[in-house]
């Protein structure tokens, strides 16, 4: 690692080369970074796309309003669920690494690892209010699943970028990412008030627009 160019190292986050040689670097640049993200990114997106979108695409959206419960009533229950079942991907998650670690006697910090799943759990739930939102508009799940996924890996790659390129570096700092940084959480193990309501923010704002939007929506 220490042969590679520092552009190149600047990609593993804060402490370069040296961060990754450590659990904490390892596991943010191997999965929590970007695969962990596909995967609860797919299933909040998934979710709210079958929520709006795919039911309409679905035709099946006529029949589920025909029930007793109110437009707002029946997001609102999914909403729930899909915020339920992602902490508690994130949380298994999370635990699983833990006992792995001490199964093989690797130590890592368990507070790092807690307080990575609050802020894990927010941006996943961030992202679900980003899903739901396009979901209230598109008329195709595949399209929520696309739009959202090129929002998160879009951040990740220029708030990369923005660690390598002296030049739009500052930009970096307006990106999802910066909020959502594995690696600094884990070593460190605390977090920051601002992180959190970012992403609650992002959660309520998408959530309340698309509640808004759907309850108007002739579908």
């Amino acid at each position: 690692m220490s042969q590679m160019p520092k552009e190149f190292t600047a990609f593993l986050g804060e402490g370069g080369a040296a961060a990754y040689s450590k659990i904490e670097g390892f596991l943010s640049g191997e999965f929590l970074s970007f695969f962990f993200v596909l995967l609860i990114g797919f299933y909040v997106s998934s979710a709210a796309g079958s929520a709006i979108a795919g039911a309409i695409d679905k035709r099946t959206m006529d029949f589920e309003l025909s029930q007793p419960v109110s437009r707002s009533g029946k997001l609102l229950a999914e909403t729930i669920v899909a915020l339920l079942y992602s902490a508690i991907l994130v949380v298994a998650t999370n635990a699983s690494i833990k006992v792995l670690c001490e199964l093989y006697d690797i130590s890592i910090s368990g507070m790092g690892l807690f307080y990575f799943s609050i802020v894990a759990t927010l941006f996943a739930w961030a992202l679900f209010g980003i899903a739901i939102l396009i979901s209230s508009i598109a008329r195709s799940k595949m399209a929520v699943v696309g739009i959202t996924m090129f929002i998160a890996l879009g951040s990740y790659i220029f708030y990369s970028l923005s660690l390598a390129v002296e030049k739009i570096r500052d930009f970096g700092h307006y990106t999802l990412y910066n909020f959502y940084d594995p690696q600094k959480i884990l070593t460190k193990a605390e977090i920051t008030l601002e992180q959190c309501l970012v992403f609650a923010t992002i959660f309520i704002i998408g959530t309340s627009v698309a509640l808004l939007i759907f309850n108007k929506k002739d579908v």
